[in-house]
C-alpha cells in the first residue's frame, strides 16, 4: 500500500508525472522505454477517474471455470499508445498463447474427452480500452480467425465524454494533480482515442459531434484527434464473433458537454433522437435532455456496437470486471452455462469526491427506491491484502426534498486509498477514494 501512497503522491509534484509523457521517438515508433507487466495487482488512483480496481478477482474467477490455470492468459499494455498498436501485440499474444494452450497435456486431454474434439479457440474478456483493443482486431486480417466469443465490459466504442475532461483539467480550478494529468494526457494516443464519436457537443439549439479542432480548442491534440475520430469509423464496421456487452447504469455520469473559451463543461445530460435521427424537442423547439446515466465514466448508450444485445449492470466503471454477477457472465461465456446472463439487479448509483483531504469530511451519496433500511454502506481499506473489518459503516438517511437519494458523512483521519461500497441486497456498488 505503501507504493500505491507513493505512486498517487507524484500528480502532486510539478512534473511529478511527466516521465510518462510520449515523447517525439515513441510518437513515431521507436518504443520500448516503458515497459508494460501484468493486469493491474493493486488499487490504483489517476485524478478525475474514479480509480482503478485490480483484476486479481477476475483471473481467478475464470481460472476456475477452466480445464487447468495455463488457460487463462493476461494481456497488459501501454495505455498511453494507440488502440492499433496495442492491437497488433494483441494478436500475437492470442497466436502464442493458443499455441502453448494446445500443446498443453491439460489441454490435449479435455479435447480427447470432448464431444466434438474440437480444437481450443480464444474466449476474450476485455474491459474498458480492452474492448477497444479487441474491435481493432477486426482491422487485422485473421486476427479473429481463432476468436470463438468476446465478452467486453463498459467499452466506450463511442468514446466518452471524460477524455475531453482530462485534456481540458489543466484549464480549470482542480488542483496541481488535475493539471499534471492534463500536461501527460495531451501526449497521449490512447486517451484521444477515448475521445466522444458520438453527438455529444451542446451548441445551444443543436447537438454534433466534436470536431479536431474542437479538441485543439479545449487542449488537445489536433492531429491525435483526427486519427482517434477516423479510428472510431472504422471501428464501427467490425463485427465480433459471439459478442456479448455488459454496461454500467445508473451511475452519474457525464454524458455531453458544452465549451466556453476553451473551457469545457461536462453535463450529466444526454439527448433523445427520433427514429430518423433527428432530435428529440419539446413544442416550442427547445432540446429535450435526459440523464441517461452509465458508470460514472461512460455513458451508457456509448458501450453499444452494432446490433449486439447489452446486459445492464449498476456499478462503476472500475468495479464493473470484478463485480460477482459479471464474474459469473464471464464464466458462462467460457463454459457455454448461460446461468450468468440475467445481470441487472437494482438500480443504485454513487457518487463520492475521487480525493478528500485527511480529517475533512466528505459526502457519500446514494441514488436508489430501496427504503433507507434496506441499503447498506461500508468503508474499506482498498490495500487491505486480507478480508478486514470495514474501517467504517456510515448510516445512510434520506437527503430533504429528495425522493430518491440518501446520504451520509465520511471521515478519515488516516491516508490512504479507501473503497466505498453501498449494497441494496446484490451486488454492492463500490468507488475508490484517496484521502492523501
Amino acid at each position: 500500500m505503501r507504493k500505491v501512497a507513493e505512486y498517487a503522491a507524484r500528480w502532486d509534484l510539478k512534473n511529478g508525472m511527466d516521465p510518462l509523457a510520449l515523447t517525439d521517438d515513441e510518437r513515431v515508433g521507436r518504443l520500448g522505454r516503458v515497459v508494460p507487466g501484468r493486469l493491474l495487482q493493486m488499487p490504483a488512483w489517476m485524478p478525475l477517474t474514479g480509480g482503478f480496481e485490480p483484476y486479481t478477482p477476475l483471473i481467478k474467477g475464470l481460472r476456475k471455470a477452466v480445464v487447468h490455470p495455463s488457460a487463462i492468459g493476461e494481456f497488459g499494455y501501454d495505455w498511453r499508445l494507440p488502440v492499433e498498436h496495442n492491437a497488433r501485440l494483441l494478436a500475437d499474444r492470442i497466436d502464442q498463447h493458443l499455441s502453448d494452450w494446445r500443446a498443453h497435456r491439460e489441454c490435449q486431454a479435455a479435447r480427447a474427452a470432448a464431444p466434438d474434439q474440437r480444437p481450443a479457440r480464444i474466449v476474450l474478456v476485455a474491459h474498458s480500452m480492452g474492448g477497444l483493443l479487441t474491435a481493432a482486431l477486426g482491422l487485422i486480417p485473421g486476427a479473429l480467425d481463432n476468436v470463438r466469443a468476446v465478452l467486453t465490459v463498459g467499452t466506450p466504442f463511442h468514446g466518452a465524454v471524460k477524455a475531453m475532461e482530462i485534456l481540458n483539467s489543466g484549464h480549470g480550478m482542480l488542483g496541481l494533480p488535475a493539471k499534471n494529468l492534463s500536461r501527460l494526457a495531451r501526449t497521449l494516443p490512447g486517451v484521444h482515442d477515448l475521445l466522444p464519436s458520438y453527438r455529444c457537443l451542446d451548441t445551444g439549439d443543436d447537438v454534433v459531434a466534436l470536431t479536431p479542432g474542437d479538441v485543439e480548442a479545449i487542449g488537445g491534440d489536433r492531429e491525435l484527434a483526427g486519427k482517434a475520430f477516423e479510428l472510431h469509423t472504422r471501428l464501427d464496421g467490425v463485427v465480433l464473433p459471439c459478442h456479448r456487452i455488459v454496461e454500467g447504469i445508473a451511475q452519474p455520469t457525464t454524458q455531453s458537454l458544452r465549451i466556453r473559451d476553451g473551457v469545457v463543461e461536462a453535463r450529466h445530460l444526454g439527448y433523445d433522437r427520433h427514429d430518423d435521427g433527428e432530435l428529440l424537442r419539446d413544442e416550442i423547439g427547445r432540446l429535450v435532455e435526459y440523464d441517461h446515466g452509465g458508470d460514472g465514466t461512460v455513458y451508457r448508450y456509448s458501450t453499444t456496437h452494432g446490433d449486439v444485445e447489452t446486459y445492464p449492470v449498476a456499478q462503476q466503471h472500475a468495479a464493473l470486471a470484478v463485480t460477482g454477477s459479471v464474474l459469473d457472465f464471464a464464466r458462462g461465456l467460457l463454459t457455454g452455462n448461460r446461468r450468468g446472463a440475467r445481470l441487472g439487479g437494482a438500480d443504485l448509483g454513487l457518487d463520492t469526491p475521487d480525493r478528500v483531504p485527511v480529517g475533512t469530511a466528505f459526502e457519500v451519496v446514494a441514488r436508489t427506491e430501496q427504503a433507507p433500511d434496506q441499503v447498506s454502506c461500508l468503508v474499506e481499506d482498498a490495500g487491505a491484502e486480507t478480508l478486514q473489518e470495514p474501517v467504517r459503516r456510515p448510516l445512510l438517511t434520506p437527503v430533504p426534498g429528495e425522493d430518491v437519494l440518501l446520504s451520509a458523512h465520511v471521515l478519515l483521519d488516516e491516508p490512504g486509498l479507501y473503497r466505498v461500497k453501498v449494497g441494496a441486497g446484490g451486488d454492492p456498488v463500490t468507488r475508490l477514494v484517496m484521502v492523501g
